[in-house]
């Protein structure tokens, strides 16, 4: 029996034009008030753009924001985080700049753009998140301060991507995990965090078994979270090797109710 859902937002739960489908609306809100089951939006975005999508399915439940990093309550109270170590955060920055990448940082509900971030990648974040972000001249003068939970690098040219992820990993190792979210979108987050570990945490918490979670989702990042989850969905959006590690795949996509059919077949 199902009792909590973890759901992607991105390509999953949101259609191409940022919206809910109605379906999914009346299905999620049949899982959370007639079948008691846990929703949680498990997502990349900040902990705020999160919500703004719960309350527009109409349910209160916990929030896995920022690729896993910050997890929340039902009362937004913060109940487990990651932070990346200062000096990582400095080759972060450093790569950054050699490989023409635009950086955004992120710490619990506010997120960052230095003076080289590319202002179009500003106003997407702020297109899809409805969360004005705080530009500053120089990252390093935050880091005095806090310890980010993620930083997001953004380059169209997908070869400077694989080599800022390939020398990140040479020299940080096992001090990041980093991860595509999108094709322009790397993740770099603390090694510990990921979409899987918010599942862990979430059954830890509110005492689920792995049996008892269903994870929806389209991108690779969403298999950590399908390898925790009893019932895995890939939406027909996804790509085939997101599918084939699912334990099944929708025949919707994204844009027509994915997640409703989902909900449909394995909750009722």
């Amino acid at each position: 029996m199902i009792k909590l859902i973890c759901l992607d937002i991105d390509g999953t739960l949101i259609d191409d034009n940022l919206n809910i489908p109605e379906a999914n609306i009346k299905a999620v809100r049949h899982a959370y008030a007639d079948c008691g089951v846990k929703v949680c939006t498990v997502s990349g975005r900040i902990s705020q753009s999160s919500r703004f999508y719960m309350d527009r399915l109409g349910v209160s439940g916990p929030v896995s924001s920022l690729g896993g990093c910050l997890l929340e309550n039902e009362k937004q109270e913060i109940i487990k985080e990651f932070n990346i170590d200062r000096d990582v955060c400095n080759r972060i920055t450093e790569f950054a700049e050699k490989y023409h990448m635009s950086l955004l940082m992120y710490h619990h509900y506010n997120w960052y753009a230095d003076g080289t971030t590319n202002p179009k990648w500003i106003e997407s974040e702020y297109n899809a998140t409805h969360v004005k972000g705080t530009r500053v001249s120089s990252f390093h003068s935050l880091l005095d301060t806090l310890l980010p939970n993620k930083f997001l690098a953004v380059n169209d040219n997908h070869d400077e991507i694989k080599l800022f992820q390939k020398e990140l990993a040479a020299t940080c190792g096992d001090r990041i995990n980093t991860f595509l979210s999108w094709p322009e979108f790397l993740e770099v987050v603390p090694p510990e965090a990921n979409k899987g570990r918010a599942v862990l945490d979430l059954c830890s918490y509110y005492g689920f078994s792995k049996d008892e979670v269903m994870a929806v989702g389209d991108y690779y990042n969403d298999i950590f979270m399908f390898e925790q989850a009893g019932i895995s969905v890939a939406v027909a959006n996804a790509p085939d090797e997101v599918k084939k590690r699912a334990f099944y795949t929708s025949e919707a996509d994204n844009n027509h109710a994915a997640v409703a059919e989902a909900i449909e077949k394995f909750v009722g």
